[in-house]
């Protein structure tokens, strides 16, 4: 009882020590990559219950799981997560001001979950609050050179309704959909978020299987975005779709949608939506037709796929799996013809204590050089490939501002990162990341001369080494966020190999 006893008088320590919001709102975001590491790890002890691979991730369902947890059974770093997180909670309660600050070197190449900024040197003043009923974020931002020439952004705002158990907003919100830690091949924090209307459910309440007492846990959310940047299709709309559930405490299971549809001079009527949703827009298979097609019916721009996370224990020691399978529409293949051209993501991830602090430590693969076997490439033989978010009437892809949607490393890429993000502690944290990339592995881009289309990242192969590193350090009203990282590519062409290194500080200060 005493173990338990000093371990409680520590939390509540820490509770009152660790008094700076990340947030707040109803929902977690993506911008605290510590705080998603402690809610996984009460999943993975099943203290919490809902599904956590969709962001933003709701707040209802784990203050329910929080109040009933067993604190008394807690060891050390489950407590310390627990009281992490639900100190985040009270504080997403409260209406808040905070301005954030950030001077860095250079922009961020990669923006991954938890990332502070992609354009350097901003500053951005966030307004909240929340009632029963409604919640709003005012967060106006200034660059003094965005690399999307917009000085004056408000990426994080939002309005948002509480309408029975479904929560009914618009705004600008960064989405996470899958349980990648560096990156998500559907949707990730990678670009920035364009203006959209969404729904979601507010809370995961499970569904009971006939004829038994499993229940399983769900949620889901739809939203519609304009895609309101410099594109070859102005004012394209994205709808996007998730559905994510646990049908056993270990087990996560997520099934994504996204599709581009509408904009100048595309069919964008209900009938057309329909369409979309049903996945009529494989040419020549349950679609138009192949002269319907070339006549410019098709409907849109298709993605789909799924992903699975296990957690378990090995020789008595956490460990969690996960995979993804998300596929660009392509030839009909017959049946679902909409998973046509499927790229991966796999991963392992476990905890450990190293120097009295409590570690998590992944491993992630992820690969999205696709041979198509439609268009230019034939029979899929070529080794060009030019097809992974891309699409031959909206050419400029998914993408937003310069960036995929999906994965940080763009299409025709491979990566290998391993990471380590550990437990707030005396209000520090650190995060650790090597990343191993093939980027553009075909070593050719659809139009090298036109930045509106084809790969955002380079032009031609480049094989790029990463290191980086981040400190957080909070102290009453202020969060301290040091960013470093150096790295090092090589180049066909007989390019010669270059060496960059990037230093960021963001500053944040609740009034």
């Amino acid at each position: 009882m005493h173990f338990f006893s000093s371990i409680k008088s520590r939390a509540l320590y820490l509770l009152a020590a660790s008094s700076f919001p990340v947030f707040a709102g109803p929902w977690v975001d993506t911008n605290d990559a510590f705080l998603r590491e402690s809610i996984e790890h009460l999943a993975d002890v099943n203290l919490v219950t809902t599904p956590t691979t969709t962001f933003p991730l709701m707040w209802r369902d784990i203050a329910r799981d929080l109040e009933q947890a067993p604190i008394h059974l807690m060891d050390e770093h489950t407590l310390s997560a627990f009281t992490y997180v639900n100190h985040q909670l009270k504080l997403a309660k409260k209406n808040t001001k905070r301005v954030e600050l950030n001077i860095a070197s250079k922009d961020a190449r990669f923006t991954s979950f938890g990332d502070k900024y992609r354009d350097k040197n901003t500053i951005q003043i966030h307004t909240s609050f929340m009632t029963d009923h409604f919640a709003f974020n005012f967060a106006p931002k200034y660059t003094s050179s965005p690399s999307d020439d917009d000085k004056v952004t408000y990426d994080g705002s939002y309005a948002a309704a509480f309408v029975g158990n479904w929560v009914l907003s618009a705004g600008m919100q960064n989405r996470w959909w899958g349980p990648g830690w560096d990156t998500s091949l559907s949707l990730s924090s990678n670009a920035r978020p364009l203006p959209a209307v969404s729904l979601s459910r507010l809370s995961a309440e499970p569904v009971t299987v006939p004829f038994t007492e499993h229940q399983i846990p769900w949620t889901v959310t739809t939203f519609m975005g304009l895609m309101d940047d410099d594109r070859v299709v102005d004012d394209a709309l994205l709808w996007g779709f998730r559905l994510n559930f646990r049908p056993a405490q270990n087990w996560e299971v997520g099934i994504s949608r996204l599709a581009q549809w509408a904009g100048d001079g595309r069919p964008s009527g209900f009938d057309t939506f329909v369409d979309v949703l049903a996945g009529r827009d494989n040419c020549g298979g349950v679609g138009p037709s192949v002269e319907e097609c070339a006549a410019g019916e098709e409907p849109g721009n298709q993605l789909a796929g799924y992903d699975i996370r296990y957690s378990t224990k090995l020789f008595n020691h956490p460990l969690a799996l996960y995979f993804t399978a998300f596929a660009e529409d392509g030839d009909s293949k017959g049946g679902l013809s909409i998973l046509g051209e499927e790229r991966y993501q796999a991963g392992l991830d476990t905890r450990t204590t190293v120097f009295g602090r409590n570690w998590r430590l992944f491993a992630e693969w992820t690969d999205t050089y696709a041979k198509c076997r439609d268009g230019r490439n034939g029979d899929g033989t070529s080794a060009i490939g030019d097809c992974y978010y891309e699409h031959h009437i909206y050419e400029t892809g998914v993408r937003y501002k310069g960036r995929v949607l999906g994965n940080l490393y763009e299409n025709d890429a491979t990566s290998i990162v391993f990471g380590a993000i550990s437990q707030v502690e005396n209000n520090l944290a650190y995060q650790v990341k090597l990343r191993f990339l093939e980027l553009n592995q075909d070593n050719n881009d659809k139009a090298p001369n036109n930045p509106l289309i084809g790969n955002t990242l380079t032009p031609i192969a480049e094989d790029l080494m990463m290191l980086s590193g981040k400190v957080q350090y909070s102290y009453q009203n202020w969060r301290f966020t040091l960013d470093a990282d150096i790295s090092q590519s090589s180049f066909e062409n007989d390019i010669e190999d270059d060496t960059n290194a990037n230093l960021s500080l963001n500053i944040e200060f609740m009034l």
